[in-house]
């Protein structure tokens, strides 16, 4: 019993190992014939690949070639219609310039015309001028024959008149004579009477430090007062403060004493609010005498409520209004 349970415990191992053998090689086969197989697809999709690459460059090559031979025609027909291009541009520009040519032309025809149009006129005024010129001259020439008749004539007469006046002046010389001398005798009766007279009048002697000019004495003062100081001061000394005529000769005598120094003269607005002199003459305004604007009678001074009331010859030789109190030099006149 043991060694039949053996043995059959071998047969059943033997089997199995039947068994597994047979699915070994069975799945050995199947795993070849798979891989001869995948073998031969892409042996057929490689020649299908390499076919139609072949077929595709074929296609290709046959394109480029009528391309290029495509490209080659066109070159020809560009180089062809370039000259043909380059003459219609050349007759364009011809045109351009035939037809600004033809404009200048035009214009320069009409401004020749107009030229000689004003020519034209500027000779026919010419031709008349001239014609009126001539009937003028000719007209003078007429006159001045008439002119140069009646002179003859004029001459003449003179001449006749002469030789009458010598005779004339011949039977008058005689008479002359007489009445020349009691002519100088008359004369030397005045003079001898002037002489007298002037020998009368007193010479003008000025004080000291006074200036004599014509028929005046002035003191140009070295010290400094206000107006109404330099006004008493100028009585005190028997004169007025200056009174000026008008006159350039003694204008010119001041400016040659006083510039560049300013002096009071004897004009004021004080009371009556009209100039006058110091005599209380009245002035006669001459804004000529005065610098530039004034008098303005300017009240910006701070010496006071009153403007500039007295009048003063300044540094430019001319009249300018001052404050009263204001001190500085002054000029004193006595008038013989």
């Amino acid at each position: 019993m043991m060694l039949y349970q053996k043995s059959a415990d071998s047969t059943e191992q033997i089997m199995k190992m039947d068994m597994e053998y047979e699915k070994r090689t069975t799945f050995r086969k199947d795993r070849c014939s798979r891989q001869t197989g995948i073998v031969l697809i892409l042996g057929v999709c490689m020649i299908v690949f390499m076919t139609m690459t072949f077929v595709i460059f074929l296609h290709q090559q046959r394109k480029f070639s009528m391309l290029e031979s495509w490209m080659n025609s066109q070159s020809s027909n560009l180089t062809s219609v370039k000259p043909d291009l380059q003459n219609t541009v050349q007759q364009q520009d011809v045109k351009s310039l035939m037809n600004s040519l033809n404009f200048t032309v035009s214009a320069l025809t009409s401004t020749l015309n107009d030229a000689v149009k004003k020519q034209e006129q500027k000779q026919t005024e010419t031709e008349r001028s001239l014609d009126s010129l001539k009937s003028s001259v000719q007209s003078d020439q007429q006159n001045k024959q008439r002119d140069l008749e009646s002179l003859k004539s004029s001459l003449r007469d003179l001449k006749s008149s002469v030789s009458d006046l010598t005779s004339s002046v011949a039977s008058i010389s005689s008479k002359q004579q007489t009445s020349e001398e009691r002519v100088m005798n008359t004369l030397k009766e005045l003079i001898t009477k002037m002489s007298a007279k002037t020998a009368d009048v007193p010479v003008a002697n000025c004080k000291s430090g006074w200036i004599l000019y014509k028929s005046s004495c002035f003191l140009f003062s070295s010290n400094e007062l206000n107006w109404s100081e330099a006004r008493d001061y100028c009585k005190a000394q028997e004169a007025l403060l200056l009174k000026i005529q008008e006159d350039d000769e003694e204008w010119a005598f001041l400016n040659k004493n006083t510039i560049p120094q300013s002096y009071w003269v004897g004009l004021t607005d004080q009371t009556t609010g009209q100039w006058r002199w110091a005599d209380e003459t009245p002035y006669i305004m001459n804004k000529e005498r005065w610098n530039p604007g004034q008098p303005d009678d300017w009240t910006e001074h701070g010496m006071g409520e009153e403007g500039e009331d007295c009048g003063q010859i300044v540094y430019t030789g001319k009249l300018n209004d001052n404050h009263c109190s204001v001190k500085m030099r002054f000029i004193c006149r006595v008038q013989f």
